[in-house]
């Protein structure tokens, strides 16, 4: 079996094993307006959260505003006019709509009904290819608003953190979700999904944040041990390997799906061992912890001395590996490398998040102690 087919059956594996959380997520969209997903980078929110919609009547159209990628409110507002018309129009009836040929008169209709609801240059962008940078967000949700009136919708902000990668990026993403809540606040018909990166949470639920004391707060967690036996059980995997992998990875998911479609390929006598199948994923991309330490350098000048560090299991806020950089400092990189999806914190300390770039950071696939938190830095 090729690999590529393996892992769509792990994949459909993870998602199967995964269907309680996706319930949770489900029922918190219904009981209550705000619902908010956070977790560390690659921890399945996006997937679960999905996976939580697919599965229930949310009694109206789902709008999904994706940052990561958003470069400018402008670019939020066509966004957000396209998720509009594709709730409105569908699909099929949009991508007629949007190569401009002749088209039924119900097509007709409902290009008129797109118009009333986003206006002439509302519909131009949704309408056209790529963002003309002249349709604000605040003009697409006065539109959503309009429609709030007269249906349920779901509005999913997804990947918070994104523009807060880029400094002085010009999409605000506080400025929008207070727009957000006050919208949530006027129309009850609308229901809101949060989703992003842990490290938000402050900026999100603080005492000045949008949604201070609003809605239910869920945290999704990479998949535990049991989860990933109950993947290994249905596509075949050697059970004993699987937990290895777990324990090696911490259950992160993209290195565990690979590994398992690794583990489940040839002659089953001949299957290798946890360590070799890690040993042998880092080595396949060589570059991989290369690009990692050019990434943290882009977002703090000690990035790639900090995540070096951490994959050492070093204590970067100790005065040895600091120098002259004080802790506050090393705080402040700590939280950039998570924000960023390189490192995550769990209650034994900072960890590298992708353990392939663990791997080849220290040269070994076993790692060192655990870095211990000695001093008392605001995380």
């Amino acid at each position: 079996m090729e690999l590529a087919t393996r892992m769509q059956q792990a994949h459909a594996a993870l998602s199967a094993s995964r269907a309680d959380e996706a319930a949770l997520v489900a029922q918190a969209v219904h009981e209550h307006q705000v619902v908010g997903v956070l977790g560390d980078a690659e921890a399945g929110k996006t997937t679960t959260i999905r996976q939580a919609l697919a599965g229930r009547d949310t009694g109206g159209a789902v709008i999904y505003l994706n940052l990561d990628g958003a470069a400018s409110d402008e670019h939020v507002g066509f966004m957000l006019a396209k998720q509009l018309a594709r709730a409105l129009l569908g699909e099929i009836d949009m991508s007629l709509l949007s190569v401009g040929v002749l088209v039924p008169g119900r097509v007709k209709a409902k290009r008129q009904q797109l118009a009333d609801l986003l206006g002439v240059a509302g519909l131009q962008e949704a309408l056209g290819e790529w963002p003309s940078g002249t349709y604000p967000a605040a003009d697409a949700l006065h539109a959503l608003a309009d429609l709030a009136e007269r249906t349920g919708v779901v509005l999913w902000v997804d990947h918070v953190e994104a523009p807060r990668l880029t400094p002085r990026h010009p999409v605000k993403v506080d400025r929008l979700l207070w727009g957000v809540r006050e919208l949530a606040q006027r129309e009850s018909l609308l229901r809101i999904i949060v989703s992003g990166r842990e490290g938000t949470q402050g900026d999100l639920i603080g005492q000045r944040a949008p949604f201070h004391q609003q809605g239910q707060w869920l945290t999704v967690r990479a998949p535990t041990e049991t989860t990933w036996r109950q993947v290994a059980s249905h596509i075949d995997a050697p059970s004993r390997t699987t937990d290895a992998l777990a324990d090696l990875t911490h259950g992160h998911a993209r290195t565990m799906l690979l590994a398992l479609a690794f583990a489940t390929g040839g002659d089953a006598r001949r299957r290798p061992d946890a360590e070799d199948i890690l040993r042998e994923l880092a080595a396949r991309d060589d570059g991989l912890a290369a690009r990692a330490i050019e990434h943290a350098r882009t977002l703090h000048r000690l990035g790639g001395q900090v995540l070096t560090q951490i994959a050492l299991a070093q204590r970067p806020y100790a005065a040895a590996q600091r120098g002259t950089a004080p802790s506050q400092e090393i705080g402040k990189v700590l939280n950039r490398l998570r924000l960023a999806g390189l490192l995550c914190h769990t209650p034994d300390g900072w960890e590298v998040l992708n353990p392939l770039v663990a791997i080849q950071l220290r040269g070994t696939v076993r790692e060192p102690d655990r870095i211990e938190d000695w001093e008392d830095i605001d995380y």
